[in-house]
């Protein structure tokens, strides 16, 4: 299991791995957590994702899935539910710049560079 913390500008978000296999299991939360979108994909296909009601979690989770399909050998899924009160577009551009870098520092760790 990967760990992964971080924070900046009053964001903080927490990353969990989970090694299932070759395949991989995130689940990424800040704020006020919940299950707000899911993401599904492997190398060679299209990533699918399911939003939950009026979640725009799939924002981050489709990021991810990006780097995870370039950079993964294995199927993935990636679990998001992130809420800050009244939070402003540059805080928007905080999670998604800290949860594309927590996916990149996953992809080290696991050295799944293709």
């Amino acid at each position: 299991m990967i760990v992964i913390n971080r924070s900046k500008e009053g964001i903080e978000l927490n990353l969990t791995a989970i090694e299932m296999g070759k395949d991989l299991c995130i689940v990424l939360t800040g704020g006020e957590s919940h299950l707000g979108a899911v993401t599904v994909g492997a190398a060679g296909m299209d990533p699918e994702t399911v939003a939950i009601g009026e979640h725009k979690e799939y924002h981050v989770t489709e990021k991810i899935a990006k780097i995870l399909k370039e950079k993964h050998s294995g199927s993935f899924a990636i679990c998001s539910g992130i809420h800050y009160d009244n939070i402003e577009t540059e805080g928007i551009e905080t999670v998604l710049q800290l949860s594309c870098e927590m996916a990149e520092e996953v992809c080290l760790i696991l050295g799944s560079e293709m």
